[in-house]
């Protein structure tokens, strides 16, 4: 083998080992600078290490106490089968994104902002599908885990009618530090000395009914009526 090739297999070899280490499904505390992949042939390297940065301390992701069912590299949202839309009323299913937390300040007061295909050339997608305040908690000073709510991932309320891949993301960062005059990133930019951190699920949403029902097991749900 030559030289070159010999180098080009070292480069590939190296480029491979880098990918095996990221966590599937996991990613937290990342910078803003990088916005969501539209594909996700091109699954986001994600770092699930805290790092403080910044003079405000730097909220992360408790990785290791996310449901088993969460943690897939691509979640399965099957919307509906042909017995639930027999039902009275009908019924589909839908994902919800329970049992998060993150790791912070209990004097702090977040916030935890979701986001479905976060796009800044599409205006309709940079606006949070859903905002949790995450009160502070001054009972107990040792306590710095900070649960977040649920979030549930319905296809039709948030208008998707053809199957394929999404991303939801959450982030949670400090109620004060969000940048609300960002055009950069609306609705998610960070003011100087503050840092948020990022969760990122990839969903393939298949829309056509399928025969029987659709999942009965977490994270997916079926909603009636």
């Amino acid at each position: 083998m030559s030289r070159r090739a010999r180098f080009s297999h070292l480069s590939a070899t190296l480029k491979m080992l880098s990918f095996l280490r990221i966590h599937s499904g996991a990613a937290l505390a990342i910078g803003l600078g990088v916005l969501v992949c539209p594909q996700i042939s091109c699954l986001i390297p994600q770092d699930v290490n805290p790092t403080q940065t910044t003079p405000h301390e730097v909220p992360h992701f408790i990785v290791e106490t996310i449901p088993s069912y969460l943690l897939p590299p691509i979640l399965t949202l099957v919307r509906q089968g042909t017995q639930d839309a027999a039902l009275s009323p009908p019924c589909h299913c839908r994902l919800e994104f329970d049992q998060l937390s993150v790791e912070e300040n209990p004097t702090v007061a977040l916030q935890a902002r979701w986001f479905v295909d976060y796009d800044t050339t599409n205006p309709a997608s940079v606006q949070a599908k859903l905002t949790q305040e995450i009160a502070p908690d001054l009972s107990d000073p040792t306590n710095t885990t900070r649960p977040l709510g649920t979030y549930l991932f319905d296809a039709d309320q948030v208008g998707i009618v053809t199957s394929g891949v999404h991303i939801v993301e959450v982030l949670v960062g400090e109620s004060v530090g969000f940048d609300p005059t960002s055009t950069t990133l609306p609705n998610r930019a960070m003011k100087p000395g503050y840092t948020a951190a990022l969760y990122r699920f990839a969903v393939d949403v298949r829309v056509e009914q399928v025969v029987g029902q659709c999942p009965r097991t977490p994270p997916s749900h079926p909603v009636c009526g």
